[in-house]
C-alpha cells in the first residue's frame, strides 16, 4: 500500500480504524438482520401450522391452539421492535463512522490513483532530478540546471510534458515567456518586453503594493465587496472576522496591481471579475480543480487585445482585427499616456497584436498574478501556524514602520517560506546535446544524459535536502546560510533562464506582508502542503479596534468550523483532482498543441519572429 506510505501520517491510519470500525458496525447489522428474518420465518412457520390444525383434532381444540399459538408471537413482535431499533442505531453509527473517515483516507487514496492514471496515460516521462544517482553531491542539480545544453522548452519527439503544459495555459502557450524556445527570436523579444514593463523603480512598486494591500484589508474585506460577498466562506469585517481560502482573497488585489503595473490605472470590479475568472481557471485546471473554460480565456484575450490595438489604432502584422472588443469600452481611455508609449515600446511590431494579447494574458495577467498570490498565501499560512514568527516579525515591523525599509526578520520569513513551498514544483528542460555528468560526488563514472532527455527538475525535493530538519519552518536558519551557498533557487536557476519577475515579487511580496502584519491577526488549521489544493483556508481577525472581537469561546467555534470544512471539502477536492486530471491528460493527448505548432512550423526557423500559433484554440 504506497499510496499508504506516501500519505504518512497517523490521521490515514486513524482514516482506516475509522473505515474499519464502521465496516465492523455494518457486518452486525447484517448478522442481525439474517438473525431476525430466520427468526421471522420460524415464527411464521409454526403460526401457519397452528392454523392448520390437525384433521384428526376436534374443532374447539384447533381454535384454542391457534389462540394459544398467537400468544407468544406479542412477546415476539416486542423483542422484535428492540431489535430493530438496535439494527437502525447500529446503522447509524456506521454511516457516522465511515463519513468521518472520509476526509482521513480518501484523499491520499485519490492522489495515488491520480499519479497511477498520470504514469498510465502519459507514461514514465523524463528524468527526475535529483535522483539515486544524480543528486545534490558536488553541485550536481545547479551544474545541470545550468548546462547550456539544458536549454529546450516545448520542442520534444513525441507528445509529452510540453503538449500538457500547452494545453494547461492555452491559448496564451505558444508565446509564453516561460516555453518559447531559447534559439527562437520571439524569446529575445518577449523576454524584452518582461524586462522594460517590469522596470519600475523601486519606490513605484512600493506605492502600488501599500496602496492595494491597504485597501484590501481596510474595504475589501467589508460587506459589499465581491471578494467578501463572493468569494469569502463566512463573515466580514464588520463581523469581527473573515473565514476565507487565501488564495481568492488575495487573486483580485494582485490583478489590480499588475493592470495598474502594465496599464497605469485602477481596474474596475467588472474587469478584474473577468481577469480572475480566467486566470483562476488556469491554476485550478493545473491543480485538477476543474476543467479549462475557454470561453472565459477567450474574453481576457479580447480585452486586452481590445487595449492594444486601441492604444495607437494600428494593427501589427498578422493581428486580428478591429471586431473583438471586450464590453464594447474603448480601452484607450482607460490607460495612460505614458504607459501607452510604454507598450509601444516594449511590445515590437515584429509580432502581431494577438500574440502580444495572449503574451501579456499568460505572462503577466495568469502567472504572474498566480505565483504572487501563491506565495503570499503560502507566508501567510506560515504566519498562522506559527505563532512566535508571527510575533517577532510584528516586533521588527512596529520597530521599523517605513514600507521603504526591509527588516533583516522579514528577508529571513519571506526567504524560509519560499523554501519549504517553492512557487514551482517542477521545471521541465529538454536536452539539444549529450550531456555528461558525474554519477556522485566521490565516483568518477559519468552518467550520460543523451540528446532530447525530458529533465525533470523538482524544486520540493531540492530544496529539502542539506539542511537540518528540512521541513520545519524556521526563519531563523538564514542567520547563518546564505542563498548562494544553499541549495535554494526559489526564482529558477541564474544561468537558465531564471524568473524575470524575481524583484518585483519580492518587493511587493514584502510590502504586502508588512500591511498584513500590521492590519490583521491570522489563523489556520488546514495541513499546509506545497501545492495548496483549498487556496489556504484562513481566519482573519482585524487589528481595528473600533470593529467587535470575536470572543475566546467564538474563536473556538470558528476554528472548529474550519476543520470540519476543510476536511470534507478535500474529500470533494480529491474526488474532482482524479477525474478531471485524467480527463485533461487524455484531452491534452488528442490535441497535442505542442507537436502540431512545431509541425506546422517545421523546419523551424528562430529568425522568424511572427510564428502565431494556429491551433491556440481562441476561436474553437
Amino acid at each position: 500500500m504506497s499510496w499508504l506510505a506516501r500519505a504518512g501520517g497517523g490521521g490515514t491510519l486513524l482514516g482506516l480504524a475509522l473505515l474499519a470500525a464502521s465496516l465492523a458496525a455494518l457486518i452486525s447489522v447484517v448478522v442481525e438482520l439474517q438473525r431476525s428474518a430466520a427468526a421471522a420465518s420460524s415464527w411464521l412457520t409454526v403460526a401457519t401450522t397452528l392454523r392448520q390444525g390437525d384433521s384428526g383434532h376436534e374443532g374447539t381444540n384447533e381454535t384454542v391452539l391457534v389462540h394459544e399459538g398467537v400468544k407468544p408471537s406479542i412477546g415476539m413482535l416486542a423483542s422484535s421492535a428492540s431489535s430493530s431499533l438496535e439494527v437502525a442505531a447500529t446503522l447509524l453509527l456506521s454511516l457516522a463512522l465511515f463519513v468521518a473517515s472520509l476526509p482521513l483516507w480518501m484523499p491520499p487514496l485519490l492522489i495515488a490513483v491520480r499519479f497511477y492514471i498520470f504514469r498510465a496515460i502519459n507514461g514514465e516521462e523524463g528524468v527526475e532530478l535529483p535522483n539515486a544517482n544524480l543528486g545534490v553531491e558536488n553541485d550536481t542539480f545547479k551544474k545541470l540546471y545550468n548546462d547550456k545544453a539544458c536549454d529546450g522548452r516545448s520542442k520534444q519527439a513525441n507528445y509529452g510534458l510540453s503538449d500538457f503544459f500547452w494545453y494547461l495555459l492555452a491559448p496564451a502557450h505558444a508565446i509564453h515567456q516561460e516555453h518559447v524556445e531559447s534559439s527562437d527570436i520571439r524569446y529575445r523579444l518577449v523576454a524584452s518586453a518582461t524586462r522594460k514593463l517590469c522596470a519600475v523603480p523601486t519606490e513605484q512598486l512600493q506605492a502600488i503594493a501599500v496602496k492595494h494591500a491597504r485597501e484590501l484589508f481596510d474595504v475589501k474585506m467589508k460587506k459589499g465587496s465581491w471578494e467578501v460577498d463572493e468569494r469569502a466562506v463566512l463573515g466580514s469585517n464588520e463581523d469581527g472576522y473573515v473565514i476565507t481560502n487565501l488564495r481568492d482573497l488575495f487573486f483580485p488585489t494582485f490583478e489590480r496591481m499588475v493592470y495598474e503595473l502594465v496599464f497605469g490605472v485602477n481596474l474596475s470590479d467588472a474587469r478584474n471579475k473577468l481577469i480572475t475568472r480566467s486566470a483562476e481557471n488556469v491554476i485550478n485546471g493545473v491543480k485538477g480543480l476543474e476543467r479549462r473554460d475557454m470561453r472565459a480565456r477567450r474574453e481576457l484575450c479580447d480585452l486586452l487585445l481590445n487595449i492594444l490595438e486601441n492604444t495607437d489604432g494600428a494593427t501589427a502584422p498578422g493581428a486580428a482585427g478591429n471586431d473583438h472588443k471586450a464590453s464594447g469600452e474603448r480601452s484607450n481611455r482607460e490607460i495612460t499616456e505614458h504607459h501607452a508609449e510604454l507598450l509601444k515600446e516594449a511590445l515590437s511590431t515584429d509580432i502581431g497584436r494577438e500574440e502580444w494579447a495572449l503574451f501579456l494574458q499568460g505572462v503577466f495577467f495568469t502567472t504572474g498574478v498566480v505565483q504572487l498570490s501563491e506565495g503570499m498565501s503560502h507566508i501567510a499560512l506560515a504566519l498562522a501556524q506559527h505563532p512566535q514568527v508571527y510575533d517577532k516579525l510584528s516586533e521588527e515591523l512596529r520597530a521599523s514602520p517605513d514600507p521603504a525599509t526591509t527588516p533583516e526578520y522579514l528577508r529571513w520569513v519571506i526567504g524560509e517560506a519560499l523554501r519549504v513551498w517553492p512557487l514551482f514544483g517542477i521545471a521541465h528542460r529538454i536536452t539539444s546535446a549529450d550531456i555528461k555528468v558525474p554519477s556522485d560526488a566521490s565516483s568518477a563514472t559519468e552518467t550520460v544524459l543523451p540528446k532530447g532527455s525530458v529533465l525533470c527538475f523538482n524544486y520540493p525535493k531540492y530544496h529539502m535536502t542539506g539542511y537540518e530538519d528540512p521541513e520545519a519552518f524556521r526563519p531563523e536558519r538564514w542567520a547563518t546560510l546564505r542563498p548562494h551557498q544553499a541549495n535554494y533557487i526559489p526564482f529558477g536557476a541564474p544561468r537558465n533562464r531564471p524568473c524575470p519577475g524575481e524583484r518585483l515579487s519580492l518587493i511587493w511580496m514584502r510590502v504586502f506582508t508588512r500591511v498584513l502584519v500590521e492590519k490583521v491577526h491570522i489563523h489556520s488549521v488546514i495541513e499546509h502542503t506545497r501545492s495548496l489544493p483549498s487556496g489556504g483556508l484562513a481566519l482573519l481577525v482585524p487589528k481595528d479596534e473600533t470593529l467587535p472581537k470575536p470572543s475566546a469561546l467564538k474563536m473556538s467555534m470558528l476554528l472548529g468550523y474550519m476543520r470540519a470544512y476543510e476536511a470534507f471539502a478535500s474529500v470533494y477536492r480529491s474526488t474532482m483532482q482524479t477525474f478531471n486530471g485524467a480527463y485533461m491528460l487524455r484531452e491534452s493527448q488528442k490535441l497535442q498543441l505542442a507537436q502540431k505548432y512545431f509541425r506546422h512550423y517545421h523546419p523551424f526557423d528562430p529568425s522568424v519572429a511572427h510564428k502565431p500559433c494556429l491551433s491556440n484554440q481562441l476561436y474553437r
